[in-house]
């Protein structure tokens, strides 16, 4: 058996905040995965927000091409 394979005593295989290794572990995580944001608006509120200013956008060319076309 190596000096590798050995535990301590005092070593209980979990790494806290307190620990020296605690930023080497699973437990910290990693920067190239940040933490899901969350906006303001739901993603369907945002696209139903989209639609209704697209349509207030084209509705009155359109009405009045078709009115004085």
């Amino acid at each position: 058996m190596s000096a590798w394979d050995e535990r301590t005593g005092d070593d209980d295989g979990e790494d806290g905040p307190g620990d020296a290794d605690y930023d080497l572990s699973e437990e910290h995580g990693y920067l190239w995965e940040p933490e899901p944001r969350r906006g303001l608006l739901s993603p369907l509120v945002l696209a139903l927000v989209s639609v209704v200013v697209i349509v207030a956008l084209v509705l009155p060319g359109i009405l009045f091409v078709l009115r004085y076309g």
